[in-house]
């Protein structure tokens, strides 16, 4: 049987600044330099680990990756809620 995690986190307490910093830290973003001459993506967590982006604020991913997950969100004051899963 496979452990999956299901992660549902908050941001509604959050400032605009802090929001947008933790989704650029799980999603990564795509950043312009020199007026729009250079293009880089910047990875986010969840570039590095397999994930299912269930809806907004709910992410499964494997539960071996779940505490790289929460320790990000909880870092950042979010507020966060794992459910774990077994799967086939």
């Amino acid at each position: 049987m496979k452990e999956i995690s299901i992660i549902s986190y908050g941001l509604k307490d959050l400032p605009m600044e802090r929001r947008t910093a933790v989704h650029r830290a799980l999603y990564g973003y795509n950043d312009h330099s020199n007026k729009g001459g250079y293009f880089y993506k910047r990875k986010g967590l969840l570039d590095t680990i397999k994930h299912k982006k269930i809806n907004n604020g709910v992410i499964m991913v494997e539960s071996k990756d779940r505490n790289k997950v929460a320790f990000l969100l909880k870092k950042n004051k979010a507020f966060v809620k794992i459910i774990n899963l077994y799967s086939k």
